[in-house]
């Protein structure tokens, strides 16, 4: 089972069950994406352990990074001395500069891309790997549990 499936959550509180395909490979950064948003690809895949990404999530993670690399130059654009929140429509009125919309569009692409991508703290909270150990918690087995009886030495 993809383990960025299990990001997805589990409203029925059952057992995931592995199902589907695992994607194989390593994800390719893709040459066609600006220097930026390769480079944030690359940032993404060495910051997480091997064998989360596969190479079909290159896709997603492509759309993230596009989303992020767009979401900069709009900021950097906000950032530029002069910058006005509110500019003159075409008809004469006033309008919000499309500038901010573009951030905020980015910016909740980058959300919701990164919460499947795992790049959120709750995310990667919910994130298991196979060679990662649970801990028991000190609680468990406590409710519900039958104690085992105790036995008289003969």
């Amino acid at each position: 089972m993809n383990r960025l499936r299990q990001l997805d959550g589990n409203p029925g509180k059952r057992a995931i069950e592995p199902t589907g395909i695992e994607g194989l490979g390593e994800p390719v950064v893709p040459e066609h994406l600006s220097d930026e948003a390769q480079g944030c690809i690359e940032s993404i895949k060495k910051s997480m352990p091997a064998g989360v990404y596969s190479a079909l999530d290159v896709f997603l993670l492509a759309a993230f990074a596009t989303a992020w690399s767009i979401h900069k130059r709009a900021t950097c654009e906000m950032l530029k001395p002069g910058f006005k929140h509110i500019i003159e429509s075409s008809k004469g009125g006033s309008t919000k500069n499309p500038w901010l919309r573009i951030v905020s569009d980015n910016a909740r692409i980058m959300a919701q891309l990164g919460d499947k991508l795992g790049l959120s703290p709750a995310a990667r909270a919910a994130l298991k790997l196979p060679e990662a150990r649970q801990q028991a918690s000190k609680f468990e087995g406590l409710i519900g549990h039958q104690p085992e009886p105790r036995r008289r030495p003969n």
